[in-house]
């Protein structure tokens, strides 16, 4: 007769399991509270305590820490003489282990937890059991939702059997591997760190073809994140490719600070709309309507939109659907866009997008967007040789602080609205970044330049979709691009950092430019606040050490 050795945390479900096994022929042992769950339901259960040859000690913190039952778990099936031993002893051969384990984290995450509370609920026993019958190729379970699908393994005759008790001695061990680290976390704070993650769906390739065993992998179950990027629904369209992943993970830095920033500062969240290419904002806007958001958002920079995935801070219905493929375009000729990602999406949008075979993907917490929204888990980078990691970029300003300062002309609140904004955007694109709005919408982010004045010129030039041109004069060729006066009239700015020169923002200001949000601590700060003064432009400065908006190095 096969035995079964069922030892869990959570009860629910455990006497049905039980049960299951027993009509198949399996004999039942049990630590003691899931013994005595499994006893009430009628069920004829063994104690664990009696293999062991006494009763649970220590509180019954020592129960299944024991030569009999680890022998049970280790022995060599395929071996006579280990079988031979065992019998001897009255021992049995253990064939299935089901496990769970005391919830650690719930326990390090309580407020007010104490070290002793948390030592308390550090299972010892059960990532011992599960790594002795992963190492003893026992059947191996260590989360509840794998139980039905034992079972009808069981009643199929255990097919492809290998493969089968690899796949489950491998999630044992790691969730064996993922309580470890926890603790040792726990213990040693930042000394040590790490990260695990089950595969959640692959992606055709990486970021190229030749970079071919991509995946999303994700580990998204204590505390679960609602914006995770395992809780996004794809509900059309070509399958999920890692750029897509990425372009959803920097769309959500973005939105989720510009919610953050406007609650902060103004009390509530507006509608919002980003497109990305290549992780940057290349179109964005607030509005108090989604459907006015959007329609801003895509005329931001026509150019650049163009094949750009955009989020949406609401549910997509046909009249937004309509504005993504057709607002502000010529004839009937629909925009091309590689996907959307809204709160939700109703069956009339749906279809109109899949007629341009939009992707579409869903997530109702984009709906619910708060200063809480922002990703609070550590940013870890791998490295040749190991990994960085750091805080995540969690930093949200408020206009009223104490640290910010205001030179030349006052702020109106258009322009306070619009700064927000442009720092939301720029905060979260690849520096050197300068980003320009205006009413609302950006129509300029020059990003990941090496010099300021680089990314100065590269937002000017973003507000025109008219092509430079180049004139030949012997032995200089002048490069011309004609920028769009009336966008720029009147318009804001961002710098993620201070200005090295007054070359740069004199630049900025000599285009129309008539706001800038930028840090200070340069030893050319006077010299910058000197020459916006003389321009007519307003300048908030906030500390670059509290605020400086450096983003993917």
């Amino acid at each position: 007769m096969s035995v079964a050795l069922l030892s869990v945390y959570d009860k629910t479900g455990i006497a049905e399991f039980a049960q299951e096994l027993v009509q198949l022929g399996w004999q039942i042992y049990a630590s003691g509270g899931t013994a005595q769950a499994i006893k009430e339901s009628g069920i004829t259960v063994t104690d664990i305590a009696e293999l062991v040859g006494g009763k649970a000690i220590l509180g019954h913190r020592v129960v299944s820490l024991s030569r009999e039952i680890s022998a049970g778990l280790l022995a060599d099936l395929n071996s006579e003489t280990d079988r031979a031993e065992l019998a001897a002893l009255g021992i049995p051969i253990i064939d299935l282990v089901c496990v769970d384990m005391y919830p650690l984290e719930d326990a390090i995450a309580k407020k007010g937890a104490t070290k002793a509370d948390v030592i308390t609920a550090t299972d010892i026993g059960g990532p011992t059991m599960l790594r002795a019958a992963a190492k003893g190729h026992r059947i191996v379970l260590s989360a509840a939702e794998q139980r039905q699908s034992v079972l009808d393994w069981l009643k199929k005759g255990r097919p492809d059997e290998a493969t089968f008790t690899d796949e489950l001695a491998a999630r044992a061990e790691y969730e064996a591997a993922r309580y470890i680290l926890a603790s040792a976390k726990y213990l040693n704070g930042t000394v040590v760190s790490g990260m695990l993650a089950k595969r959640f769906t692959p992606t055709k390739y990486g970021e190229n073809p030749q970079q071919a065993e991509a995946a999303l992998y994700a580990d998204n179950r204590i505390g679960t994140d609602p914006l995770g990027l395992d809780q996004f629904a794809h509900v059309q369209g070509m399958e999920q490719s890692f750029i897509n992943m990425t372009d959803i993970d920097r769309l959500l830095q973005t939105v989720t600070h510009i919610a953050a920033g406007f609650e902060r500062n103004f009390g509530a969240v507006p509608a919002i709309a980003v497109g990305v290419k290549h992780g940057n904002a290349c179109g964005g806007a607030v509005a108090e309507s989604s459907i006015d958001a959007v329609q801003q958002m895509l005329t931001g920079d026509t150019r650049a939109i163009f094949g750009g995935v955009v989020m949406i801070n609401a549910a997509i219905d046909r009249a937004l659907a309509e504005a993504l493929m057709h607002y502000g375009t010529e004839g009937d000729k629909p925009r091309l866009l590689d996907g959307v990602i809204g709160a939700s999406v109703d069956d009339e949008a749906l279809e109109l997008l899949s007629r341009n075979k939009l992707r579409v993907v869903v997530n109702p917490a984009l709906a619910h967007l708060d200063q809480n929204s922002l990703d609070t888990h550590r940013r870890m980078r791998p490295v040749r040789g190991g990994m960085l990691e750091q805080p995540n970029y969690n930093f949200v300003i408020d206009l009223k602080a104490d640290y910010m300062s205001y030179h030349g002309q006052p702020l109106s609140e258009q322009q306070k609205r619009d700064l927000i904004l442009a720092w939301a955007i720029g905060a979260t694109s690849n520096s050197n970044t300068i980003t320009l709005v205006k009413d609302g919408q950006l129509i300029g982010n020059g990003v990941g330049q090496q010099d300021r004045v680089g990314a100065g010129q590269l937002a000017l030039t973003r507000t025109t979709t008219d092509l430079p041109t180049i004139t030949d004069q012997g032995d200089t060729l002048t490069l011309q691009v004609t920028l769009n006066k009336k966008k720029l009239s009147g318009a804001c700015a961002y710098s993620d950092s201070f200005f090295p020169f007054s070359d740069g923002p004199s630049l900025l200001a000599q285009a129309g430019i008539r706001a800038i949000l930028a840090s200070n601590g340069s030893v050319a700060d006077k010299t910058v606040i000197a020459a916006l003064s003389e321009q007519n432009v307003a300048l908030a400065m906030l500390p670059d050490k509290i605020g400086r908006g450096f983003y993917l190095h």
